[in-house]
């Protein structure tokens, strides 16, 4: 059965109301929604995706929790989150940034409530929370009585997508219908945090910065390992093994820094037959030097040197090149500001697309 391209809110709503799963656009990437609080939906999810069990998933929520005087109170009253939240000294902190980031690309992952099953959480004792911006996406949740689990609606470990067309790429036939709402405004996921009672870990960079999250919560904010170390722990968060977002040719990644294409060691390394074939990624355009590479095909991110372009243009382009019958290999520089905000997760992107092969250098 071909999947149905969805046009009304309403009519994802019916099905996902029916324990179907849909592919909902959301401000960062399309998410494969099904209802959170049913573990055989939830499984749908996995399988839909391919996606092993101890990858956790993000739980979405309406809108409307932030209109109560104690969002995490009304989180808590719904079971979504353990009630032991409530006697944090740093709950005020925690819904103060609620509020100031929500709606928006921020997870929150804090203890779960009895509500949330273990088949969404990977078995571990907190969940993801996030409340999308997505006008499309809240219109659905208005329609239905419970939260949605929704990670990004692509083949596990593939390139998210940010449109519908790529959803049905990635999924014509394994879920019932894709709610059609344009080109995602972010382009890539949600930035993560873990809260506990005592201190605040960034897990997944993303459009907001760490910089930002330490004025909002008043308080350093520490960054975790980004790297699983076995593949058979569950993760806390989504997103955090070393290979993702990984187009099915090879991607090696290059320095910003770079004056020729023939100095950098795994470019030099291929005969110039092989060139011919490869494709670029450039965040905002190559050097003049880069002279010699007009036969291949070349992709500039933001001619504006826009970290919002690039970020809203990198998992389409990636698409794009992975999908060119003629391209067999694909290069990519690096953002010169690796560190904060969106050129932190570019990088963190492109790292694991290239499968966590080292930047080559001079």
């Amino acid at each position: 059965m071909k999947t149905l391209r969805l046009t009304k809110a309403v009519d994802a709503a019916a099905l996902l109301k029916q324990d179907e799963v849909v592919a909902l656009p959301t401000e960062t990437v399309y998410g494969l929604a099904g209802n959170a609080t049913n573990p055989e939906t939830v499984k749908k999810i996995f399988t839909a995706k391919e996606r092993p069990s101890f990858d956790p998933l993000i739980v979405h929520i309406s809108e409307k929790t932030l209109h109560h005087s104690s969002p995490v109170k009304a989180l808590v009253i719904e079971n979504i989150l353990n009630s032991d939240v409530l006697s944090w000294k740093n709950l005020g902190k925690i819904e103060s940034v609620m509020k100031h980031f929500w709606p928006g690309p921020l997870t929150i992952i804090l203890p779960k409530g009895s509500k949330i099953p273990a088949e969404v959480t990977s078995n571990q004792p907190t969940v993801g929370i996030r409340c999308p911006k997505h006008p499309l996406f809240q219109e659905v949740l208005a329609h239905i009585s419970f939260p949605l689990a929704a990670p990004s609606a692509n083949r596990f470990g593939r390139i998210s997508p940010t449109n519908a067309d790529h959803v049905i790429t990635e999924l014509d036939g394994r879920i019932s219908g894709v709610l059609d709402g344009g080109n995602c405004e972010v382009g890539v996921e949600s930035t993560i945090v873990q809260i506990t009672e005592d201190s605040v870990t960034l897990l997944r960079p993303g459009k907001i910065s760490k910089s930002e999250l330490e004025v909002a919560f008043g308080t350093t904010v520490a960054t975790a390992p980004s790297l699983m170390q076995k593949i058979s722990e569950s993760a806390v968060a989504p997103g955090m093994l070393d290979e993702h977002y990984a187009p099915r040719k090879p991607l090696y990644l290059i320095p910003v820094s770079f004056q020729d294409s023939k100095s950098i060691p795994i470019v030099s390394s291929f005969p110039e037959s092989s060139l011919e074939s490869s494709a670029w990624i450039s965040m905002s355009g190559f050097h003049h030097s880069f002279q010699n590479l007009e036969k291949q095909e070349l992709r500039i991110l933001s001619h504006e040197n826009s970290y919002e372009e690039m970020a809203r243009n990198l998992f389409s382009t990636m698409r794009e090149l992975d999908e060119n019958p003629k391209i067999t290999h694909i290069f990519a520089d690096v953002p010169e500001n690796t560190k904060e905000g969106l050129g932190a997760s570019i990088f963190d992107r492109l790292k694991r697309a290239s499968r966590n092969k080292p930047i080559q250098t001079n």
